[in-house]
């Protein structure tokens, strides 16, 4: 085990050292279940108000008590461990209770430092720390990040991942398919997933594509997340909606690309920008000749035709300047991806 580790005994008697050769000691806590950067960046700082850090690092028991009974995702043991392997960190325990308060009673730190967007009057160990002359110092977040946001950013990912693909006989060919307005309903920023509905003729078109060797891949800008008007998590919801609805007709969405940002951050992934279909193209390892891209405005198109991707755009009876190709609904859009397929296929004369 780590020379830093240790139990509460051995800790005081440390601690009585260090304080017997003249060392400032200073003490924080906290559960440390996936360490960050926001994690190394307080520890360091936490560092510089003392000459000897302790970090008592909350037991699995305690954890399941405040946080979730499916946390942590470390053991305490490995968490300890790691901690330990910091240089600003010069001794680690294990707190098995919730607060802090029986530790700083056994160990009186001089320096009580918590992390977090506190002032030292909301900390409830500050009149114990005060009642022996130790000082309470709060340092300010620097990383907007916690273990709660890696483990819902995992999820994401987890949810927008593919299986390993299997091997297909043949060159690939995609249709990208926008989301709002061309394959369900449009809704001002969607987040309910109750409000979804397909549009007219599309389980019918997507089965069309997927019988004549398509792969299906959706190509969505959700400005909604950058906006605040709704989280990552309820638009991986809606789609998860669009996906049950398109199931029982065995329709597949192989993958879905989608930028999260508002207009103003001034991406390249958002229509009309192209980089979602490139990473996209690059991912299949597909020619931009052999694909289509089906939506509903002239961002849609322009993404498309910026790769040369054969592109239409579903425009009711409206005309869309930008767009050379036009259709009054998603079957029409089908009924020309298809119609250009016989034209390829088709032998030429000499």
């Amino acid at each position: 085990m780590n020379a830093k580790i240790f139990d509460r005994e051995e800790l005081s008697r440390w601690v009585a050292n260090q304080r017997s050769l003249g060392f400032k000691v200073g003490f924080t806590c906290g559960a440390f279940d996936i360490l960050h950067a926001g994690h190394v960046e307080y520890l360091t700082r936490a560092r510089e108000y003392c000459d000897r850090l302790v970090a008592a690092v909350n037991s699995d028991s305690s954890i399941r008590t405040y946080k979730s009974p499916l946390r942590p995702i470390n053991t305490e043991e490995q968490r300890q461990f790691v901690l330990a392997g910091l240089e600003a960190v010069d001794a680690v325990t294990l707190m098995h209770e919730v607060r802090p308060a029986p530790l700083l009673e056994l160990l009186k730190p001089d320096v009580y430092i918590k992390g977090g967007d506190y002032s030292t009057e909301q900390l409830k160990s500050k009149a114990l720390i005060e009642s022996y002359g130790g000082q309470v110092v709060c340092i300010p977040i620097a990383f907007p990040t916690s273990t709660s946001d890696i483990l819902k950013r995992a999820a994401l990912l987890s949810l927008h991942e593919d299986a390993p693909r299997a091997e297909r006989k043949g060159e690939q060919r995609l249709v990208f398919l926008d989301r709002d307005g061309t394959l369900i309903r449009d809704v001002p920023f969607l987040h309910d997933p109750s409000l979804v509905e397909l549009m007219p003729g599309v389980l019918e078109g997507l089965r069309m594509l997927e019988d004549a060797g398509f792969t299906l891949v959706l190509i969505t800008n959700q400005q909604g997340i950058g906006l605040g008007y709704y989280t990552e998590h309820e638009f991986i919801e809606v789609n998860r909606a669009l996906l049950r609805k398109v199931a029982p007709a065995g329709i597949n969405i192989a993958r879905i690309y989608y930028c999260p940002h508002s207009q103003a951050d001034l991406c390249q992934c958002r229509k009309p920008g192209s980089l979602l279909l490139e990473n996209a193209l690059r991912y299949y390892g597909v020619k931009p000749e052999r694909c289509y891209l089906i939506g509903d405005s002239a961002a849609d198109c322009v993404a498309g035709e910026r790769l040369r991707i054969p592109s239409i755009v579903i425009s009711g009876d409206t005309p869309v300047q930008e767009c050379t190709q036009t259709g009054r609904s998603f079957t029409d859009a089908v009924n020309w991806i298809m119609a250009s397929e016989a034209q390829l296929a088709a032998p030429t004369l000499a």
